[in-house]
């Protein structure tokens, strides 16, 4: 059953294809192992490892895939709405003294408010903070079952990070990229865009008033937090 969940849950056809291809190699393997070693190898080992090769080789694509992902970086000190179609997802991050915060926000094309959410937790570096922003950003984007998002940060590295080459990627930051990169997959089209804070205001805004009231929470469509309520009238404007 649990590799037919995972069967049903790739529905393109070469991505099914190279999970029943890792099913086959670890059969072959399970086969070879009574054939030669006597060695008895159950069923769900062998559907365990046959997922962990699938994992493996569905990282490998989502690493290949995002090396082609647009990142740019805007200069204009304004917040401006996304092209139609797109969700424009905005994050950001801080970090005081061992204790860091990131929050993210969804806005359409028309400039309304889809969600948001914010999340405080210990970490060791802004950096590492940052990461974690755009990680959270993703997870919003895939709860509201977006297909088209340009993510916009005011870390251009972090971005960079996602993009560029693994060996490239510094240790602090390669578990939370890896996980971006792993997710990235899910949408149909994303964007990178490295904006200035000025820009990133309603972001930076959600943010700072997480930190200072711990706040853990998502927010969704009518229900956007008070603090951010002003800025995202002037976002529609």
């Amino acid at each position: 059953m649990e590799i037919i969940n995972h069967w049903m849950a790739y529905p393109d056809q070469a991505i099914m294809l190279n999970l029943g291809s890792c099913l086959m190699w670890n059969i072959w393997k399970v086969r070879n192992e009574l054939v030669f070693n006597n060695n008895h190898v159950n069923v769900s080992t062998c559907i365990h490892k046959t997922l962990e090769d699938f994992r493996v080789f569905d990282l490998h694509h989502a690493l290949n895939y995002c090396s082609g992902i647009p990142v740019t970086q805007n200069d204009i000190a304004v917040w401006e709405l996304p092209p139609p179609s797109f969700v424009k997802i905005n994050v950001d991050a801080t970090y005081n003294d061992g204790k860091g915060a990131v929050a993210t926000i969804a806005l359409d094309d028309f400039g309304n408010h889809m969600g948001s959410g914010a999340i405080c937790f210990d970490t060791f570096s802004s950096t590492v903070a940052e990461a974690k922003a755009y990680c959270f950003g993703i997870q919003l984007a895939k709860r509201l079952q977006l297909s088209r998002i340009i993510m916009e940060g005011d870390a251009y590295e972090i971005p960079k990070a996602v993009t560029r080459n693994t060996n490239e990627i510094s240790w602090s930051l390669r578990s939370t990229v890896l996980s971006i990169r792993d997710r990235i997959k899910d949408f149909s089209e994303i964007r990178f865009a490295a904006i200035l804070r000025d820009a990133n205001s309603i972001a930076y805004d959600l943010v700072q008033y997480a930190i200072s009231n711990f706040i853990n929470r998502w927010w969704y469509h009518d229900e956007p937090l008070n603090c951010i309520m002003q800025r995202l009238t002037f976002s529609e404007d």
